[in-house]
């Protein structure tokens, strides 16, 4: 892989981005900030759910995903600051943290919960 991986359902083609942020004015830049709602949020498909909870299930695997719940989840939470402002800002970015440690317990969880259903099947 090249570059980042953008998934295609949060993307926009570059041209319609361009067009709304330059020539759109402000709707432009509203319909761009706008959420995109999805069934189940922040979650993989499947085949990559499959994969990360395989690869938990490795030493490696592991050691990495214990990793980001050390850097994340498991810091303590301070939200010191000099003003208001500060302090909503750094809880702000607590909560932006803690979200994508919860989407990747959710996905491994989602992926465990595939393979279990498939083994019952056959």
């Amino acid at each position: 892989m090249s570059g980042p991986f953008v998934p295609a359902r949060a993307a926009q083609p570059f041209d319609l981005l361009e067009k709304s942020a330059a020539g759109g004015g402000w709707e432009g830049l509203e319909e761009i900030f706008k959420p995109i709602l999805q069934e189940a949020p922040l979650q993989p498909g499947d085949d990559v759910a499959r994969f990360m909870w395989g690869l938990a299930n490795t030493p490696e695997g592991r050691a990495m995903f214990e990793w980001m719940m050390d850097i994340s989840l498991r810091q303590p939470f301070r939200a010191v600051g000099q003003t208001i402002e500060q302090t909503a800002l750094a809880a702000a970015t607590r909560q932006g943290i803690n979200g994508f440690a919860e989407a990747v317990l959710a996905a491994i969880a989602h992926g465990e919960k595939q393979v279990r259903e498939a083994r019952q099947k056959s």
